[in-house]
Formats: C-alpha cells, structure tokens, sequence
C-alpha cells in the first residue's frame, strides 16, 4: 500500500467511524459508568478495525432502532415533523420526519434511482474514455468493485452485503445526516453544506475513474434525503450498489 492510498485509508476509516462513535456516545454512554464506556469505547474501534463495516452497521441500526425511531412525534402531528425536544437537532429547517418508512417512498426512490444510474453511467463513460485518452494509460475502477469481480462465490458473498447493505446504511448515517445535515447545514447554506459533503464522500471512494458517479450519487442521496428522509436516501444508495454489481456480474458472465 503506498503512502496515498494509506492516508486515504485512514482518512476513510476516521470520516466514517468517528461520527457513529460521537453518536453512540452521546446517546447511550455519556451517562454510562467509566468502565462501562471504556469498555464498550475499546469494543466498538477494535471490531471497526477488524470487520470493516459491520461494527458500524450494527451500531447504526442499534441508534436508529433504539434511539431515532422512538423519539419521533406521533404519526399525524405537524405533517410528520419532530416533535420530541432531544429531537429538535434531528430535522433542521425542514417540515418532514427524516425517520418516517414508508414503503410507497422506498419504491419510488429506488424506481427514481435506476433512472438516474442508465443516466450517470453514460455520463460517466465518456468521462472515463477521455480521461484515458488524456492520462494514455488505463483507468481502473474502485478497488472494491475489483474485488468483487475477480473474486470467489465466497468472498463475493460477503462483498455482497458489504456492497448493497452495510454500506448504504453506513454512509447515508454518516455523510447525509451527520455531515450534512447535523453539522454542515446549521452552519452554511443548504447548497454549499450538500456540495461539500458530497465532496466528501466522493474522496472518501478514492477512485479517479468513479469522479462523476460518486459526486452524482451524493448529490442525489442528499435531495432525497432532503424530500423523502434517511431511508429513501439508503434505498437510493442500495439501488444504485445493487445495479453496479448486477452489470459487473452480467459483464463477467
């Protein structure tokens, strides 16, 4: 691994682990006793270091399901916005309940983001075909998406839901609510808060040839996000994974 790719390593490591664990502290262990918060602080960046996403998976679905869902007003109140005061934080300036499901929206969502994938894969094309005319070598796509496809029944398995279900969670807890909506979005405008976490989490994919993709998908998680709240925004993303790893799998058929 060369110096670059290091740093970037880390730097993903921390943009993504951090937020959860601020999270996970301040809901669950800041009132916890200091062995209790040691203990379980040691647990948390011990399994994130060792099992990639899946510490931060769980961690997420234990705040959402134990935290984010309960302390949402009751259904019907202010056309579905928060109203619980430890809450006020969780909705900034906006008049729907970011942590309503419903599946109507999902659907549409993922309908909405295959449209958008046909669309950003051509545009992303020919952005790769001239960046290869223009560089004279050959562009490689996300080290990820490499190893999925040169990869066993095994280890794809495995990347599979790495791929599709952990990540999507993950990263939309991550760069839509926490960086965009918690903390860059009371502190900028809108356009710019959603410009720079996407810019964000496209450094985060550290892959050059993926530039338009991973900035597009950004921008699109953020607005709906923004229209339709967290879990269409993660429906988006685990369409648009599901759809990458579809076409890798038909290529290599």
């Amino acid at each position: 691994m060369d110096v670059t790719r290091y740093v970037v390593f880390i730097f993903v490591f921390l943009i993504v682990n951090i937020p959860i664990y601020l999270q996970l502290y301040r809901i669950f262990l800041k009132d916890k006793k200091s062995f209790s918060i040691i203990s379980i602080t040691a647990l948390y960046w011990i399994g994130a270091i060792f099992t990639e996403n899946l510490i931060p998976f769980i961690v997420v679905v234990l705040l959402l399901y134990r935290y984010h869902l309960k302390v949402n007003c009751p259904a019907g109140a202010r056309e579905g916005a928060l109203g619980h005061p430890e809450n006020q934080d969780e909705s900034y300036m906006r008049d729907i309940n970011i942590w309503r499901f419903d599946g109507h929206t999902v659907l549409n969502a993922a309908i909405a983001t295959l449209v958008f994938k046909i669309l950003i894969t051509i545009v992303n094309g020919i952005y790769v075909y001239i960046l290869s005319i223009l560089m004279k070598t050959e562009i490689r796509p996300q080290e990820v998406v490499t190893d999925f496809y040169e990869s066993g029944f095994g280890p794809r398995f495995i990347l599979f839901f790495i791929i599709v279900l952990f990540a999507p969670f993950v990263e939309e807890y991550v760069f839509r609510y926490f960086l965009y909506d918690k903390l860059f979005l009371p502190r900028m405008p809108r356009g710019f808060a959603a410009f720079l976490s996407a810019a964000i989490f496209t450094i985060a994919h550290y892959n050059l040839s993926g530039i338009p993709s991973f900035f597009a998908l950004a921008l699109f998680c953020t607005y709906i996000y923004e229209k339709k709240g967290y879990f269409a925004a993660v429906t988006a993303h685990m369409a648009f994974n599901l759809s990458t790893l579809i076409l890798l799998m038909f290529i290599k058929i």
